[in-house]
């Protein structure tokens, strides 16, 4: 039976995991084909809202800041709220309320300002629940009530079911358990009629709790059950886990501790992947009451203590107000009476500062047993009459509790007649509160539960049951088929390993003859730089015999020419590309080279390579590197016999469809300028030759010192 539930637990699983991934597909799909950013931005939110473990709180919201991005980038303002308030939810989420709090109020200020209603509705309700858990209960009831106004007078009803829920919680904290009551069967109406169906879960369960406390404990039972089953359709984990520690604190306050470590084991049991730590320590809680009451003291401590450590950690100060309380209380029962009165006094600092009547009234009560048990009387006898004054009339078994403390307290100082008062009231509550027929109720109630999921596990069974009836029946055509599909598999299975078999031996016949062919490539590169190399030499040995002039400057202007070729050559030979070269790299290398040969260092040059793809064809390489080698050459001989800081810029740059190579130089020396403006020097004559063999124009700028452009179609 128990691999059946199991089983059945495992198709719902799957079936609610591939819808969230089905969805979480097409709202993928339709945000990579979205028109505009609205658009966008509006799937975006939707795909943040999928719930784990199909989309994560970190997914979710990169998402939803995305989304906020596109909605301020067009200007949207109602766009931009509910981006914000998603974000605020899934701070919150994360209990990290103070953050989610001033984004909640960062999306009011925009929603008041573009009279979005629904926005400025939903800022007060987000910012009341995250009040609400950092303990300010009055000013969360007063936004939570200001919301719920606005919703109605917007026809917003779908909107309220969750303010209900949340007025629903924080009515119960202040003691006043039939509005709680209201609000929820109010919120309970709306959920049933949209069909919201994780609402009406959430709805009953804080229903359960707020009957819980008023020690109706079968009604309470029946409705934590009912929000169970929706939870575990939809297979929410965490809130299983919420629910499971509920229905524990509810067989602990109606006497039955077993069963609520019954339950708590079922939250041990689905491990810690979906709790935050706030669930956690909700879990260490009631373990710790489950521990205490079935009488093992060690456990208790250790499971209360750890979750003090948690609500520390996430500084949720209605958490810690708890802890402290029952961790008090604990330490009471324990007869350690100055340790429990120590964290029940820190646990009245917190409660009084939330306002929390009820809770404030449950510490009062403890710390009135403390210290009645110190024998400070009229210490314990005011703490104990405050207590009942808060929550007196209200119906709640808090009150029956204090009835029964005061009648301890008036015996252990001799009041006998008080004793007997309120031992008699105490008996009057307890009889009316509780009866044979409640704890039939919740034994019925749970009885059902099991009786439900059998039958489910059941009618699994018979379906497995027709699934392998059928499968049997049709066993014999399937191995037909599946002997022809083996067949056929392993025939195109051959065909195909021949023809990768023949596809390889060609592929590396011709990964041969390529690594060949580039060997002898790179060879010829080799060499052609090793003869270049040679003439350089033999260019140099010839000069040094001439004294200086036209011929001698001739054999240097030669050999730095094929120098620049030769560089070239170098850089093919050696590179991965053997038909291309780093224009960036082989100018700065030239330019430094010429500036050395002349007695100038690299800061008097400057080179600026602005092009999409640096590398470039050697046809086109060779006549630029000869260009700028003879332009430059010019530049260092004529142009700075009279410039106190020499300097000459190499730009190349592609220029829409044009490719522009631009050699400046700041001299001002009038030979230079001559040497330009006449077209018989070798060296000119040569370069506009160059600057026709690419297809380009060559213009002449002498205004300020000299700058050539040349410009080159693309």
């Amino acid at each position: 039976m128990n691999h059946l539930l199991c089983t059945l637990c495992l198709l719902l699983a799957l079936q609610v995991a591939y819808t969230q991934s089905s969805r979480l597909d097409s709202l993928t799909q339709l945000i990579e084909n979205a028109s505009g950013d609205n658009d966008k931005a509006k799937l975006l939110l939707q795909r943040s809202r999928i719930a784990p473990p199909a989309w994560t709180v970190p997914q979710a919201m990169a998402d939803a800041q995305q989304a906020l991005a596109l909605y301020q980038h067009t200007g949207e303002e109602k766009g931009q709220v509910d981006a914000y308030l998603r974000i605020s939810g899934l701070y919150s989420t994360q209990n990290k309320y103070t953050t989610a709090l001033n984004v909640d109020s960062v999306a009011l200020t925009i929603a008041q300002k573009a009279s979005y209603q629904q926005g400025i509705a939903l800022a007060y309700s987000n910012m009341g629940r995250n009040l609400q858990q950092l303990g300010d209960l009055e000013k969360a009831r007063s936004l939570l009530t200001q919301s719920l106004q606005i919703l109605k007078e917007a026809g917003l009803e779908r909107e309220t079911g969750d303010v209900y829920s949340r007025l629903g919680v924080i009515n119960r904290r202040l003691s006043d358990f039939k509005a709680s009551l209201q609000y929820f069967d109010e919120g309970i109406t709306v959920a049933t009629k949209y069909r919201m169906d994780p609402l009406l879960a959430i709805l009953y369960m804080n229903k359960a709790n707020s009957l819980n406390e008023s020690a109706r404990f079968d009604e309470a039972i029946q409705l934590h059950l009912e929000s169970i089953r929706i939870k575990e359709k939809l297979r929410d984990e965490r809130g299983m886990i919420q629910s499971y520690n509920n229905i524990a604190n509810v067989y602990s306050a109606s006497g039955n501790p077993a069963m609520a470590l019954t339950y708590l084991r079922k939250i041990t049991a689905m491990g810690s992947a979906n709790r935050d730590k706030t669930s956690l320590a909700y879990t260490y809680n009631s373990l710790g009451n489950g521990f205490s009451q079935t009488h093992q003291p060690d456990s208790a401590e250790y499971f209360f203590k750890k979750a003090i450590e948690l609500f520390t950690e996430t500084n949720e100060q209605p958490g810690l107000g708890l802890l402290y309380n029952n961790l008090g209380n604990f330490y009471i029962d324990e007869e350690r009476y100055e340790e429990g009165l120590k964290y029940l006094q820190q646990s009245l600092a917190i409660r009084k500062k939330t306002n929390a009547r009820y809770d404030v009234a449950s510490t009062l009560n403890n710390m009135g047993a403390a210290l009645t048990k110190l024998k400070r009387y009229k210490e314990a006898e005011d703490y104990l009459l405050q207590s009942l004054a808060l929550v007196k009339g209200n119906g709640s078994y808090l009150e029956t509790g204090i009835y029964k403390r005061l009648s301890e307290h008036y015996k252990a100082t001799g009041d006998y007649e008080e004793a007997y008062n309120y031992q008699s009231k105490y008996v009057s509550k307890k009889d009316t509160l509780r009866d044979d027929n409640e704890t039939l109720n919740m034994a019925k109630a749970q009885s059902d539960y099991e009786i439900e999921k059998r039958e489910s596990a059941l009618a699994l069974e018979k379906k497995e049951k027709e699934i392998r009836s059928l499968a049997l029946a049709n066993r014999n055509k399937t191995i037909w088929f599946l002997g022809a599909g083996v067949l056929l598999l392993a025939t195109v299975l051959t065909l195909y390993i021949r023809s990768y078999q023949q596809k390889k031996k060609t592929a590396t016949l011709l990964a041969e003859k390529n690594n060949r062919i580039e060997t002898l490539v790179r060879e010829l590169h080799h060499r052609v730089k090793n003869n270049l190399q040679v003439v350089s030499g033999l260019l140099a040995l010839q000069s040094n015999r001439l004294e200086e002039g036209i011929a001698k400057d001739a054999m240097e202007e030669g050999r730095n020419r094929i120098n620049a070729m030769s560089m070239i050559h170098q850089r093919l030979y050696m590179d991965n590309d053997l038909a291309t070269v780093d224009m960036a790299d082989y100018l700065q290398n030239l330019s430094q080279s010429l500036a050395a040969s002349f007695g100038y260092d690299a800061r008097h040059i400057q080179t600026a390579i602005n092009l999409p793809d640096q590398n470039m064809a050697i046809d086109l390489a060779i006549p630029l590197g000869l260009i700028v080698n003879e332009l430059v050459t010019n530049a260092f001989k004529h142009a700075f016999h009279d410039t106190y800081q020499p300097v000459i810029g190499i730009s190349l740059q592609q220029r829409a469809d044009e490719l522009e190579l631009r050699i400046a130089d700041n001299g001002k020396s009038n030979a230079h300028k001559e040497a330009n403006n006449g077209s018989t020097s070798f060296g000119m004559k040569l370069v506009r030759t160059l600057v026709d063999q690419v297809n380009g124009h060559l213009q002449i700028d002498q205004s300020t010192g000299t700058a050539y452009t040349i410009t080159i179609s693309a």
